[in-house]
């Protein structure tokens, strides 16, 4: 394999690095990578799909609003990813198509990066979507018994969740969620808020938890400013989107991809 294909889909995408970094990690293989970005409205991702898979394609990203709809595209997926009922990954393959998460693995490997055993942290997600779920997913199997899910409504978050993971569901911005803050190793915010509104006010997290915000952009989030400004360890979402991405380049090309080449290339760490 010396030329691949790759791709990218979401709406609006109106910033994605994932062709950087596909391209990136097949070139540390010596791999040729045409990586493009895709705007796709979940009722064209059908279509767009067989596109690509047509083009000759070894797979494709999945952002927002498309991975829980891509659950309902591929012939298989992870059990992972029926679990979250998030599918990030597509791996084009003539036996059929296969759908993967690899969001909550990613996180798993940040942790570690930042030297967090994923096992032993108190987690709280701000949010209950398909980016937490993929989250709580990889920390119950990864053996983390502390997991905390902030929703505007929670016991339709619970309902939606079902059963099967040790989460507790408190109401958005409520006392109990204050004092799971408060006792957070690791606070993650896994909602779109972050430029007007802020998940939540830093001086309410525990001293040396380490803060997360999920969202990405050219520049670090308004949330992670102030954590930085207040003293405490924190990463947006382009350190989950590096190790995912290196998670993605080994499902489609089959062979481990190193992180070095693809973290440069967009900047991480930053």
């Amino acid at each position: 394999m010396t030329h691949v294909q790759t791709a990218v889909l979401g709406d609006p995408l109106a910033y994605t690095l994932s062709p950087v970094l596909h391209r990136a990690g097949c070139a540390a293989l010596g791999i040729t990578c045409e990586a493009s970005a895709v705007r796709t409205p979940p009722e064209r991702l059908g279509e767009t799909l067989r596109e690509l898979a047509a083009r000759g394609l070894v797979g494709c990203n999945l952002t927002h609003p498309l991975k829980e709809h891509a659950l309902d595209q591929v012939e298989k997926a992870s059990l992972s990813a029926e679990r979250a009922r998030s599918v990030n990954k597509i791996v084009f393959r003539e036996d059929g198509w296969w759908g993967e998460t690899t969001d909550g693995p990613g996180f798993l490997d940040l942790l570690k990066e930042k030297h967090f055993d994923p096992a032993r942290q108190r987690v709280v997600l701000l949010g209950a979507g398909g980016a937490a779920r993929s989250l709580a997913v990889a920390l119950y199997w990864a053996g983390c018994r502390d997991v905390t899910v902030s929703a505007r409504r929670p016991k339709d978050a619970k309902f939606a969740w079902g059963e099967g993971l040790d989460e507790r569901f408190l109401g958005w911005r409520s006392a109990e969620e204050r004092d799971a803050l408060g006792e957070a190793t690791v606070v993650v915010n896994c909602t779109p808020l972050g430029a007007d509104e802020l998940p939540v006010a830093i001086d309410r997290i525990a001293p040396g938890a380490f803060v997360v915000d999920l969202t990405y952009g050219p520049e670090l989030t308004p949330w992670v400013r102030a954590a930085r400004a207040a003293g405490r360890e924190s990463a947006d979402g382009l350190g989950l989107l590096v190790h995912q991405a290196r998670r993605a380049l080994t499902l489609w090309l089959g062979q481990e991809v190193p992180i070095e080449p693809m973290a440069a290339a967009v900047g991480w760490p930053r």
